[in-house]
């Protein structure tokens, strides 16, 4: 377990009520140094100040949706390796778009509690390397990458569910599929909800999982048999359809031997 009193954490909230909820879930967790801003000038100068080890900002500071981005960019340009989470209740692919450039440890829903509060912040300074370090090199932290994914760490996913977060090992995960505006993921007869769409995860685990469908991303390793006169693959004992468009680039990545 990572926290510490002595960590000093910087809450950017407008709404009073929701920044001091905040700070009693941290007080909770035997935090003492709590900073609180309520727009984006005020938590400039306390970062400037202060110095945090942690900083949570609210996307939409002021009803504005560039302002806590603003502000997230000004941290990162003097703190490029400090632990970032952004608080929202519109979390989607285009904002994340938005905010990707600022490599945000988590983005956590504002209908939070304690435990997703303890774990978001527990992940942000584990993932984050320490300063202090005799190897320590500005460079080489967090390198900017484009598929980086705060949804994303090493070998597993965190997927919520109730108030928690739980960790998923991807290679455990038989296959993705698409249903309505969501994505699931199956994993022994269980799916694990998600608003990350196909085509995101299907660039971020290409190759180890593949495109076969519009419906349905793929694990290779879980793949039993393939079909091809009926293009049908069998994974975990059900039958999954090879969409026509995705035939050829799905078997050219295969090694099969005839």
């Amino acid at each position: 377990m990572l926290l510490k009193g002595q960590i000093k954490v910087l809450i950017v909230e407008d709404q009073e009520n929701f920044a001091k909820m905040i700070q009693l879930m941290l007080e909770e967790l035997k935090l003492k140094q709590i900073y609180k801003a309520h727009t984006m000038d005020q938590a400039w100068a306390l970062f400037e100040r202060e110095r945090p080890d942690l900083c949570l900002i609210d996307i939409e500071l002021s009803k504005n949706q560039q302002e806590g981005i603003i502000l997230a960019e000004q941290i990162r340009e003097v703190a490029p390796t400090l632990p970032i989470i952004f608080l929202t209740v519109h979390y989607n692919e285009d904002m994340y778009e938005r905010c990707k450039h600022i490599l945000p440890s988590i983005f956590m829903n504002k209908e939070l509690s304690r435990l997703n509060l303890y774990q978001a912040i527990d992940l942000a300074l584990l993932n984050t390397p320490s300063t202090s370090s005799p190897n320590f090199k500005l460079e080489e932290q967090h390198p900017v990458e484009e598929n980086r994914r705060p949804w994303i760490n090493n070998q597993h996913f965190f997927f919520k569910v109730g108030d928690v977060y739980k960790r998923i090992a991807i290679k455990e995960i038989a296959f993705f599929f698409a249903k309505g505006k969501m994505t699931f993921a199956r994993v022994n007869k269980r799916n694990f909800p998600t608003n990350v769409q196909l085509k995101t995860l299907e660039d971020e685990l290409f190759p180890k999982f593949l495109r076969i469908h519009k419906t349905y991303l793929v694990n290779v390793d879980q793949i039993e048999s393939i079909n091809t006169r009926e293009d049908k693959i069998e994974v975990m004992e059900e039958n999954l359809p090879i969409g026509y468009g995705y035939r050829h680039s799905f078997l050219e990545q295969l090694k099969l031997l005839k």
